[in-house]
Order: C-alpha cells, then sequence, then structure tokens
C-alpha cells in the first residue's frame, strides 16, 4: 500500500509539472472503460456529465472476472483538479467518490474513494490510470472516448 501512494504522489506531480498553461475545457459527455485489477478485479465502465466546470457526476456499471458473476451498478462523482495544478491538454487528473450496489443476491452496499489520470491522444481518445479503495482495494487501466 506504501508504493501505491508514493506511486500517486509521482503521478500527481508528473501531471502538475508536466503542464505550464491553464484552459478551460469540457469533462462531461466521455465514456470511459475500465479493466480493473486487484481486490476486485472486474470489467467496469462510466458516463460523464458535466454538472459545473470542475465537476462530473456519472452512472456506473462492473462486472467482476470469475464464477461469481456478481454485477454492481452505481453513482460516482469527480473532482478535477486542471484548474489548481494548471493543467492543460492532453492531461486531466481527478478525484472522487463513488456508491452502489454489489448485486450477488444479497445486494451489498459499496462505497469506494478514487484518484486517477487520463492522456488524450486527440479530442476523441485517451488512455485512463485510476486507483482507489473502500470496500476493496482496486486499480484500474482504460479507455476514455470523448463524444
Amino acid at each position: 500500500m506504501k508504493n501505491m501512494k508514493t506511486f500517486l504522489i509521482v503521478i500527481v506531480l508528473f501531471f502538475a509539472i508536466g503542464s505550464s498553461v491553464s484552459a478551460q475545457e469540457n469533462h462531461g459527455n466521455a465514456l470511459n472503460a475500465f479493466v480493473k485489477f486487484g481486490d476486485n478485479s472486474s470489467l467496469g465502465a462510466f458516463y460523464e456529465f458535466q454538472v459545473h466546470p470542475d465537476i462530473t457526476v456519472s452512472p456506473e456499471a462492473r462486472i467482476w472476472f470469475g464464477d461469481d458473476s456478481q454485477f454492481a451498478i452505481g453513482a460516482r462523482a469527480d473532482y478535477y483538479f486542471d484548474r489548481i495544478f494548471k493543467l492543460a491538454e492532453p492531461w486531466d487528473i481527478w478525484g472522487g467518490a463513488g456508491a452502489g450496489f454489489v448485486i450477488d443476491g444479497n445486494d451489498n452496499f459499496s462505497f469506494n474513494i478514487h484518484a486517477g489520470g487520463e492522456y488524450k491522444f486527440n479530442e476523441t481518445w485517451g488512455l485512463i490510470l485510476e486507483i482507489g479503495g473502500g470496500s476493496a482495494f482496486s486499480g484500474g487501466l482504460g479507455v476514455g472516448i470523448h463524444l
């Protein structure tokens, strides 16, 4: 866990130092799809709606690998730190929280916090790295599709 905290700090500093110009951008209208790893390896996706220049909310769904065939639905909210860190395109960095229900016969409630970053290759495609924890530790590698 200590290595993950160090890794996150390095990523944040890399994003903060890597760009020096601030730009206003739209963080909404993005479909993000992930392969999550850690305590609960899964596939996940969420669609972001911008509610403030720095805040998005999203419906989210996940399905776990394995014989359990667990499925989760929920929502998440993210705060983008681009203006604070003076990040310009192609970088984004955020932190947020999500909550939902794991549908496995018991309908368990889950709550997680997360932090992540994205490098956008062009106006449509980006590569995302995200880590988080709460009900279980997880990290994820994914793609962002900006519509």
